[in-house]
């Protein structure tokens, strides 16, 4: 009965961990070149975390509900910065969510991996 319990509870793990990867992401992660021409929809915030010591940033699925709530106001494009503000490297995950409607997008970027 022991095993059981613990191969469902190991199945019911593995399955919601893969669940949320199973989601497409809803918008098209660019680079700032490329988003030059578009309208600036929405500047995401992030948490804050540290660079040298301490925590980092944790995202979790802040940039999956971001990019959700951006495509809700428009957005079609959306790219993500590091900002490193003061003496102790305090960061911060930026998000910035364009509407590129009507633009030509170059083609030469595709690699997501980068941000």
């Amino acid at each position: 009965m022991k095993a059981f319990i613990l191969l469902v509870s190991i199945l019911t793990i593995l399955g919601s961990s893969t669940a949320v990867s199973s989601r497409p992401f809803p918008l098209v992660v660019a680079d700032p070149a490329s988003v030059g021409e578009c309208r600036l929809v929405a500047r995401i915030p992030g948490p804050y975390g540290y660079r040298f010591w301490g925590p980092p940033p944790v995202l979790g699925d802040f940039k999956y509900r971001s990019a959700v709530k951006a495509k809700e106001a428009g957005a079609t494009h959306i790219f993500w910065r590091e900002a490193i503000m003061g003496y102790y490297g305090q960061t911060r995950v930026i998000g910035y969510a364009f509407d590129c409607t009507g633009v030509a997008m170059p083609k030469y970027f595709k690699d997501t991996d980068l941000y």
